[in-house]
């Protein structure tokens, strides 16, 4: 829904949904019992429930474990030796975690630049 209707949305991510409309939505998720017309009105609330889910992970979606990884890749002044290390990051990364970071990178301004298999 986000990817079809949200993107052309001012401030998608930044604009806060209000705490009702979020709470609502969160505990229609939980019970897996989504209005899609309701939910489809207000794109600002799914995007607020996303920011939400990834807030409460027990984990990071880039992993404790890899942290280091992440950081040293990051600060590697090469860019293409940068995007290596961080494309090496990337395929350490649990399955769900990596699918998670593909949907998430459609988000980012020119993504159709970025491949990731």
């Amino acid at each position: 829904m986000l990817l079809e209707c949200g993107m052309q949305e001012e401030g998608l991510f930044r604009v806060a949904p209000s705490a009702s409309k979020l709470k609502k939505l969160k505990a229609a998720l939980d019970c897996c019992v989504v209005d899609v017309q309701e939910c489809s009105a207000d794109p600002h609330a799914i995007a607020g429930a996303l920011k939400s889910y990834l807030r409460e992970l027990p984990e990071p979606l880039m992993t404790f474990e890899l942290y280091d990884e992440w950081i040293q890749a990051s600060n590697i002044q090469e860019q293409d030796t940068r995007l290596q290390a961080l494309w090496n990051a990337c395929e350490k990364l649990p399955k769900a975690n990596y699918n998670n970071i593909r949907y998430l990178i459609k988000f980012y301004p020119n993504s159709q630049n970025i491949k990731m298999s």
